[in-house]
C-alpha cells in the first residue's frame, strides 16, 4: 500500500526485456491537488470559514430541503405569475441591451479606421461597467427610479449591453473584410457597406449572443428581486423570511423547470445557428 503511494509521486523505473531502463514520465497531478488543498486551508483560515459548524448544522439545513420537496401547489398561481415577470424582465432587458450593442460594436471594432480616442474611452468604460453584476444595477436603480420590474429591466438591459458590445466588436474584428473594401470602393456609404459585406458574416454570431444572453439574464433575474426589482426573486426573499419552505420549494422548482426549458431550447438553436 506504501508502496504504491509512493509510485504516484516517484516516477517507477521498468526494466525491458534488452535489458534497457525506462523512466516513467514525471507526474505533477498530485503535487498540483496537494497546493489546491493547502491553498483552500490557508484562505479559510484567513476568511474564519467554520467548517465544524457547517457539519454540525448539516442536520437542521437537511431538514429544511425535506420540507422545500413537498411543494405547496395551493401557491401556484403567484409562482406562475412571479416566473413569467422574471421572464419578460430577461426578454426586454436582453432585446434592449441586444438592439443597442449591434451598431455600437461595429464603431467599437478597429476594422474601420473611426477615431481611436473614442474606442480607447469607451471600452475603458465598458470594462469598468462590466465589473458590476446585474445585481448592483439593479440595486441603484431600485433607489433612483422605484422598485418594481422597470429597474430590474434596466438593469438587465445596461449589463446586456456591457457584454454584447464586447463579444461582438470582437467577432467582428476577425471577419474577412474584402468585401467591405471592395463595396467601399464604389462609393457606397460605411453603413451601407456595414450591412451589406459585414452583416451577413456575423449575422448568426450576433442572434447565438442573443439566446447566450437572455438565457444568462433568466438566471440572473430570479436574483433581482432581492433588492426589490420584481420577478421570482420577490416571492423567493418573501417566503424564505418567512420560513415557508413549502411555498420556496414550488418556486425553486417553478425556476428549475425554466431555465432548463430555455437553456435546452437555447442550445439547440444556437446549434443550427452555428451549422447553418
Amino acid at each position: 500500500m506504501l508502496k504504491d503511494l509512493l509510485h504516484i509521486f516517484v516516477p517507477d523505473t521498468h526494466e525491458l526485456s534488452n535489458g534497457k531502463k525506462v523512466k516513467e514520465k514525471f507526474n505533477s497531478t498530485p503535487y498540483i491537488i496537494i497546493g489546491i488543498l493547502i491553498l483552500i486551508f490557508i484562505c479559510a483560515v484567513i476568511t474564519d470559514v467554520d467548517f465544524a459548524k457547517f457539519f454540525k448544522r448539516f442536520t437542521k439545513g437537511w431538514s429544511f430541503v425535506l420540507r422545500m420537496l413537498d411543494p405547496k401547489w395551493s401557491y401556484w398561481e403567484t409562482a406562475r405569475q412571479a416566473m413569467l415577470d422574471t421572464i419578460i424582465i430577461s426578454f426586454v432587458g436582453s432585446a434592449f441591451g441586444m438592439i443597442l450593442a449591434l451598431p455600437m460594436s461595429f464603431y467599437l471594432s478597429n476594422n474601420f479606421k473611426l477615431n481611436k480616442y473614442y474606442i480607447l474611452v469607451h471600452r475603458s468604460v465598458l470594462s469598468i461597467f462590466r465589473t458590476l453584476p446585474t445585481l448592483v444595477y439593479a440595486l441603484l436603480l431600485s433607489l433612483i427610479i422605484g422598485y418594481g420590474t422597470t429597474s430590474g429591466t434596466l438593469a438587465t438591459a445596461i449589463f446586456t449591453y456591457t457584454v454584447a458590445v464586447k463579444m461582438l466588436y470582437e467577432h467582428i474584428e476577425t471577419v474577412d473584410m474584402g468585401a467591405y473594401e471592395a463595396l467601399e470602393s464604389t462609393g457606397a456609404s460605411r453603413a451601407k457597406c456595414m450591412i451589406k459585406a459585414i452583416w451577413p458574416q456575423i449575422k448568426g454570431f450576433y442572434w447565438s449572443t442573443v439566446l447566450y444572453c437572455f438565457e444568462m439574464n433568466i438566471r440572473s433575474a430570479a436574483i433581482l428581486g432581492y433588492v426589490g426589482a420584481g420577478g421570482i426573486g420577490v416571492k423567493l426573499n418573501d417566503t424564505i423570511a418567512n420560513m415557508d419552505y413549502e411555498r420556496t420549494g414550488l418556486l425553486v422548482l417553478v425556476l428549475i423547470v425554466v431555465v432548463v426549458v430555455v437553456e435546452t431550447i437555447s442550445r439547440e438553436l444556437r446549434k443550427k445557428l452555428v451549422n447553418g
